[in-house]
């Protein structure tokens, strides 16, 4: 009977629909641009120690510190922030260069879908970029 009311009932207003909701990804489509936030800073390779790489991440925590950005920490302890040395430790296959991009997009709290959520990607470092 579970398994039927899954497959056949859409799910997205109701309880099991909110509970699977904060598990997924953001769908941007569905977001405002009123409710995200979007930064970028450059990263730079400083250390590579076998797959890991320690990266600078100069005003990361400019990001992490704001006050809409509710889950910082979360994205501080995935990244692995080290606040003294203003660095980051990634998976070196992440990295595009020694010179790469950090993306970083958010969710305002405040908002209708996807709230509290967030999403970071690596991008090659384009010195054209403003």
């Amino acid at each position: 009977m579970v398994i039927v009311v899954l497959v056949f009932v859409p799910f997205e207003n109701n309880y099991v629909g909110v509970f699977l909701k904060q598990f997924s990804g953001v769908d941007w489509d569905k977001v405002t641009q009123r409710d995200t936030v979007e930064n970028s800073i450059p990263i730079t390779l400083i250390e590579q120690t076998g797959k890991n790489c320690i990266v600078s991440a100069e005003n990361f925590d400019i990001i992490i510190d704001h006050k809409y950005f509710v889950r910082s920490a979360d994205l501080a302890n995935e990244l692995n922030f080290d606040r003294e040395h203003n660095t980051l430790t990634l998976n070196c296959d992440l990295l595009a260069g020694d010179k790469s991009r950090l993306d970083i997009w958010y969710v305002v709290e405040e908002s209708v879908n996807h709230s509290m959520k967030y999403e970071y990607w690596i991008t090659a470092w384009n010195n054209t970029q403003p």
